[in-house]
């Protein structure tokens, strides 16, 4: 039993315990006071009071994660203001002061602290828009007077930090400090693999309105050369071998036998340790073996992919590239993935052609390519030129005179900027993905100006724009005839990102043709185009693809003018792969008069048969719904050919394990999202390409063109054609199996 004494000296001694804990340096080191007072002030970037929460209702990244009512954000400023707030002296009688930070990864964005004036000890933010905890250990310096500092230097996007809760602590924090790992080594091996471990899809597609984002998101991970950071990307590193789910890699082609250094925040040290320079990649010779990976439609080794990019043929090559996040399988690190190929068929992947985060940049976001052939540009004669968002800066360029083994970003980008307070004269917008192609002159032409008549043509790019707000999204024009100078010459409202240009000819007649304005939702117009305005020529817009496709592109510069597309299957990958994303099989587009007007159509490519090997016939028979066709076939790669009667029947069915294909014959329509399909002279025809974990359709030779994901966990020993509520006949079923692209 205590005694009163006792009693007296614990009611005394534990509260004392109880805020040895945790105190405030100094009053008003969380800013709760509402004033400044404690701090100065210098420079602009945080005003003269710190930043309420009222302000920031609207922003539930940043309200949810402040402390109390009041922080220090030099973001509500903007991001071209500098500055710093300096704390009063005070003395470091704990070992730990902990703190919440936001803000830009620069050092020029940081909280520190100051010892006699002079900084010992920094961190910035991680590019996160939410207060994140950190701490300091200061035990070295315990009984010191000190200051805290938090200062803003960087006048660009990203250039702001936030901070709040200032306290001090002898208890070391539970939670995982922005520790820093770093190594540096001699490059000369050709990769270096990064152990990843996969977030639950759930999650991942919920983070955005998850605390716990950076969790989510991973922590960035940089290479430095020469002081200078090359390559910066997010990653969820694993922690330890059992939980590494796949290996990504970045190739060190560009630093052979230079000193690199590696550096990753919030990672632990055997996970960091796993991080090392290879000549080939863990899992590597399985690539394009795996049970559920595609064989005949691209896919990249590992990580994710979405848009195409800036796909070209340039002197006998197919040059492809897309979005690619090469550190995790879902979006981010906006790279571009690089490909070859000298038959639109087999593939050989590169390293990647842009990166991120290389010239105080951020993601490079899609865009187009094209030849220079006249080099208009001096870039070069026959120059590779690919145009792309800088989602910081606006759109630019960047040119390869070597066949596309390397590239170089123009100096002065950008050629159309973001600020439309910019003082270079250049013109602005609020928009992403330029698509870029060369305007031929005929004799209706004036030319822009004496070079674009002596060049007989001039450049064209359509990007996306929303410059006066999304409700006014719209697709605009710009000319150029050397691809660095442009002028806005119209705006066509209405339409998407992700937009296409290009003129084909109706029924093959080279007399007749028509411009078609394509847009990354997969609708289109026909129309004219006098090489600064298009007019379309009908009401509305038409559709030609349905399913799982989108942010499509055209192959620039094609042989014979072939327009030759590929678009983004946004079906996902199997959850043990290392590599998300898929694209279609490149498919030709034509322009047909149809009895409703023209329209355009889209067919698998002939090089395609190619890889043809095993073919099936099943023979015209009536089909009823107690007699169904049956073809015996094993094999889950396959370019089928199907043509029917519907009859009476309701229904017809392709089935087809793993997926089906019904068709409903009073509608008309295929049923999986209902896509209209007429029937043509009494009968439907199906073009069906059947690959592992997908499958797309080309309707009625073309008119409507299908992309859908397949279970690639149901094996295909046969397929079958039914009838549903009535008979229909089978008029021809021709099946022949694919071999692999990859063997």
């Amino acid at each position: 039993m205590l005694n009163k004494i006792q009693m007296l000296l614990l009611s005394i001694i534990m509260p004392c315990l109880a805020a040895a804990e945790s105190k405030l340096p100094f009053k008003n080191s969380d800013f709760e006071s509402s004033n400044l007072s404690n701090w100065t002030a210098k420079g602009t970037a945080f005003g003269n009071k710190p930043f309420a929460r009222d302000a920031a209702a609207n922003d539930q990244r940043l309200h949810g994660t402040m402390q109390g009512e009041y922080c220090a954000n030099s973001r509500t400023h903007g991001h071209f203001r500098s500055g710093s707030l300096t704390s009063t002296p005070f003395t470091l009688d704990q070992d730990y002061l902990t703190f919440l930070i936001a803000g830009g990864m620069n050092q020029g964005t940081r909280v520190e602290v100051l010892i006699e004036g002079q900084p010992v000890i920094d961190c910035s933010g991680i590019e996160n828009w939410m207060l994140k905890p950190n701490y300091f250990d200061l035990s070295q310096w315990r009984g010191q007077s000190a200051q805290i500092r938090i200062v803003d230097e960087v006048e660009a996007p990203w250039g702001h930090i936030i901070a709040d809760g200032f306290e001090l602590t002898d208890t070391r924090p539970d939670f995982l400090a922005w520790d820093q790992h770093e190594r540096t080594f001699i490059a000369n091996k050709k990769h270096l693999i990064f152990p990843i471990h996969n977030v639950p899809e759930a999650i991942e597609r919920g983070f955005r309105d998850r605390k716990d984002w950076l969790e989510v998101k991973g922590s960035p991970v940089q290479l430095i050369v020469d002081g200078k950071v090359v390559r910066h990307y997010w990653a969820r590193l694993a922690a330890n071998e059992a939980e590494t789910d796949w290996y990504a890699s970045l190739s060190l082609k560009d630093f052979q036998g230079q000193a690199v250094t590696v550096r990753s925040w919030r990672s632990t040290e055997e996970g960091f340790d796993m991080i090392q320079q290879t000549d080939t990649i863990p899992g590597e010779a399985d690539f394009y073996k795996e049970a559920f990976r595609p064989k005949f439609h691209f896919t990249q080794k590992t990580g994710f992919n979405n848009d195409p990019n800036g796909m070209v043929y340039h002197e006998g090559t197919w040059h492809y590239f897309w979005q690619h996040n090469p550190m995790k399988k879902s979006m981010g690190n906006q790279t571009w993935g690089y490909a070859t190929s000298p038959d639109l068929l087999h593939w050989t992947q590169h390293s990647a052609a842009l990166f991120p985060y290389t010239n105080g940049d951020h993601y490079i976001f899609s865009g187009s390519g094209t030849v220079d052939k006249q080099n208009t540009s001096g870039f070069g004669e026959n120059a590779i030129v690919l145009f792309f968002t800088n989602t910081s800066v606006g759109e630019c360029i960047a040119y390869s005179n070597d066949g596309g083994k390397s590239f170089q970003r123009y100096a002065e980008n950008p050629i159309i900027t973001f600020d439309k307070n910019d003082s270079s004269g250049k013109p602005f917008h609020i928009g992403r993905d330029p698509k870029v192609i060369w305007y031929a002159y005929d004799t209706n032409d004036t030319p822009l100006n004496e070079t674009a008549a002596k060049f007989g043509g001039h450049w064209v790019m359509l990007v996306y724009d929303f410059t006066n707000g999304k409700e006014n999204e719209s697709g605009r024009f710009y000319t150029s005839v050397d691809m660095k100078h442009w002028e806005h010459q119209s705006d066509l409202r209405g339409y998407f990102e992700c937009m296409e240009l290009f003129e084909l000819p109706v029924d093959g007649n080279a007399s007749n043709k028509r411009w078609v304005i394509y847009s990354g939702d997969a609708r289109y117009a026909v129309g004219d185009f006098d090489g600064k305005t298009f007019t379309p020529e009908h009401e509305g817009k038409y559709r030609l693809h349905y399913g799982t496709y989108y942010a499509s592109q055209t192959f620039d510069n094609a042989p014979g003018g072939r327009k030759i597309q590929v678009g983004w299957n946004t079906s996902q990958s199997a959850p043990e792969a290392p590599y998300a994303g898929h694209h279609s099989f490149p498919h030709k587009l034509t322009l047909h008069n149809e009895p409703d007007g023209i329209r355009m159509r889209a067919n698998p490519i002939e090089e395609i048969k190619a890889l043809r090997s095993q073919s099936h016939r099943h023979k015209p028979v009536e089909i009823s719904p107690s007699t169904p066709a049956v073809l015996p076939i094993d094999s889950d790669t396959f370019d089928l050919t199907l043509e029917f009667e519907p009859g009476d029947a309701e229904q017809v069915v392709l089935n087809i394990p793993g997926t089906h294909i019904r068709y409903k014959t009073e509608e008309q329509i295929i049923e999986h999202r209902e896509i209209p399909l007429e029937v043509i002279d009494g009968k439907v025809r199906f073009r069906v390409l059947v690959d592992v974990c997908l499958y797309e359709i080309a309707g009625n030779d073309g008119r409507v063109y299908v992309s859908l994901p397949r279970n690639y966990k149901e094996p295909i020993s046969e397929i079958k054609i039914e009838a549903i509520g009535g008979n229909a006949k089978l008029t021809q079923l021709d099946v022949h199996e694919l071999k692999s692209i990859w063997d």
